[in-house]
């Protein structure tokens, strides 16, 4: 493992008769700005290639069904979610399928919860390596939300499959391919921004204090109460759309719905709100990430 991190960072020299061929190579810390530590991702990218797919691999190695999991873990939650919501307590879904409805909702949401969770245990996944080479640290929680992206991939294929399945069904295709797509994918980038800009503190966090990862399933569980996923917005009462505002993630999941399914409404207030907030806590993670970390692996 750590021979494949030189091979990623080039600390590997090239075989050659002459040591004046081997290729050098200086790795200094850096503690200069924001910028620059963004900067150093691209630098540093065959490293944030190694890790993504370290991670990726972690997913699935040492099960049974090994990658095959990754597909038949999130259809089983879902399935009896949609069954308990959608079959037995009757919940709206603006006249489409509910499984249809809810799995669009969980899209963007588990992008995010998933996300913020691997980003959270990054540090604690690769603390050995952490430990005996240096390279930016800002690229393991960067390349920790591969995984994130992954189960994303596999949840629009579940909604591609889902949509055609109710297209065979009933004649009637609910997925929309137009304009809002671009909305969509707007979303989409928020939401992973917004996972990584809250790991940038947890990850730091969790490193000090283990119980910050089981802490934060709790919070995010409750958080997706007080977002429209398993209930459309048309069903809360107009006094209390102002969670809106205060919750980035409610305008993020809303707006994907709009335009995959073209139910719901573009709320553009709430979601420049939204914007406004991530981009804020994404600045604000850097910068705190930049002075905590150092002493975080030292603790570790």
């Amino acid at each position: 493992m750590l021979l494949e991190l030189r091979r990623s960072l080039g600390l590997v020299a090239r075989p050659g008769p002459d040591r004046s061929e081997h290729e050098k190579w200086v790795i200094d810390p850096s503690h200069t700005g924001v910028r620059e530590r963004v900067l150093e991702i691209w630098r540093y990218r065959r490293v944030l290639a190694y890790f993504s797919i370290r991670y990726v691999k972690g997913m699935y190695e040492g099960t049974t069904l090994g990658i095959f999991w990754l597909f038949a873990r999130p259809l089983l939650p879902i399935a009896i979610s949609a069954f308990i919501f959608g079959s037995l307590l009757k919940v709206g879904s603006d006249g489409i399928p509910y499984f249809l409805f809810f799995l669009a909702g969980m899209v963007t949401w588990m992008l995010f919860e998933r996300g913020l969770l691997f980003v959270t245990r990054s540090f604690d996944q690769s603390k050995n390596l952490l430990k005996k080479v240096y390279f930016p640290r800002l690229i393991v929680p960067f390349a920790s939300i591969m995984p994130a992206l992954v189960n994303f991939g596999i949840y629009l294929g579940l909604l591609l499959g889902v949509a055609i399945y109710y297209f065979v069904k009933s004649g009637v295709f609910h997925l929309l391919f137009s304009f809002r797509l671009f909305a969509a994918v707007y979303v989409v980038l928020l939401a992973v921004m917004f996972s990584i800009a809250l790991g940038l503190f947890t990850s730091v966090w969790q490193s000090r204090f283990p119980d910050v990862r089981m802490t934060l399933r709790y919070i995010t569980r409750f958080w997706s109460y007080a977002t429209p996923i398993i209930y459309p917005m048309s069903q809360i009462p107009p006094q209390y759309w102002w969670i809106m505002y205060v919750n980035p993630m409610a305008p993020i999941v809303e707006t994907f719905k709009w335009a995959t399914l073209g139910i719901g409404g573009f709320y553009g207030g709430p979601l420049l709100a939204s914007t406004a907030v991530i981009a804020a806590t994404f600045v604000g993670g850097l910068w705190y990430f930049g002075r905590a970390e150092a002493a975080s692996i030292d603790q570790m």
